[in-house]
């Protein structure tokens, strides 16, 4: 879920915390070279990264300032230090979760601005012993610009979850005659695993195949060479954007693109109707809604030549988009 800005931002709660833990330390024992060693490298890295995040000013120069009066020993650490050690303390937390409302807010998909969604915050009535559990499970915020959604918090630990089913085979043959009614060859790029049943029936099917695995490339690929493009699991990765100029620039005109997405609105309507539980389902990064998609691929170029809704118990938006 979490984007490369967020992740470092989440390492440096911990390293707060850590270091704050560890200046508790050397007060009681100031001789301590190691802890205070420790203290200052920790708090000269939060500075270093405080800055490259444009943080508030005030919080940067009240880190360097522990750091220096640490590292030359100005005056004995007393209950004042103390006291500014945990106004810097609490004042940086509030800092750094002040960037973090920031970065949740950038959508993933087109960089716009999301809010969060009504109705999004989903709470489980009881656990298996009954009780009510009053943190949300999961926070969807939708963009005011493209449309789409995205996951901002997600909180594994509160039940089990249901893996997402592969595709089966007949899933996978329906696929590709859907594709092949609109290809008008057969080089493929593949993004996904070749492992997926998906990819072995593209196999079968006939397909000069090569295949992204990730970001690592299996076998060379061409620009503008392939006829078709299947991503899988798209919307399982934050950084779509990337994905989706890539699979674009590999296309040749009049080429094919194929991927697919959950429906949030399908799957928010059967929760409503009929209590369908999402947050035991397998969450992905991103959810899709019919105008919101028309919207990513306008960006890249794109037209939608066809948009299917597909599933029962939580819907998935399927889509052919052309490239002109």
């Amino acid at each position: 879920m979490a984007t490369g800005k967020m992740n470092q931002l989440v390492v440096m709660v911990n390293l707060c915390s850590s270091v704050v833990e560890g200046i508790e330390h050397l007060i009681t024992s100031q001789g301590n070279d190691r802890l205070k060693e420790d203290a200052v490298s920790g708090l000269l890295t939060l500075e270093e990264n405080l800055k490259g995040l444009q943080a508030d000013k005030s919080v940067i120069h009240e880190t360097r300032w522990l750091a220096e009066v640490i590292k030359n020993w100005l005056f004995v650490y007393d209950g004042e230090f103390r006291d500014r050690l945990y106004r810097w303390y609490f004042k940086a937390l509030k800092e750094l979760r002040n960037l973090m409302f920031a970065e949740i807010e950038i959508c993933p998909v087109c960089a716009g601005k999301g809010t969060v969604h009504y109705g999004a915050s989903l709470y489980i009535e009881g656990d298996e012993e009954g009780k009510e559990l009053l943190s949300p499970v999961r926070i969807f915020m939708k963009c005011e610009e493209c449309g789409n959604y995205y996951l901002a918090k997600e909180e594994p630990w509160v039940v089990k979850r249901k893996k997402r089913a592969g595709h089966s085979q007949a899933k996978c043959k329906r696929i590709l005659a859907d594709i092949e009614r609109l290809a008008s060859g057969n080089t493929m790029l593949f993004i996904g695993s070749q492992n997926s049943q998906l990819y072995k029936e593209a196999v079968s099917a006939g397909y000069e195949m090569d295949v992204l695995n990730g970001t690592e490339p299996i076998s060379p690929v061409i620009k503008g060479s392939y006829a078709v493009v299947i991503i899988e699991h798209l919307t399982d990765n934050r950084d779509m954007n990337a994905i989706l100029d890539k699979a674009t620039e590999s296309l040749a005109d009049g080429g094919i693109l194929w991927f697919d997405g959950p429906d949030l609105d399908k799957s928010m309507d059967l929760l409503q109707k009929k209590g369908n539980t999402l947050w035991r389902q397998a969450a992905s990064e991103v959810y899709l809604t019919k105008e919101g998609t028309k919207n990513l691929l306008r960006l890249f170029g794109l037209t939608v030549e066809s948009s299917k809704s597909v599933g029962t118990t939580l819907r998935r938006i399927e889509i052919i988009a052309k490239k002109a």
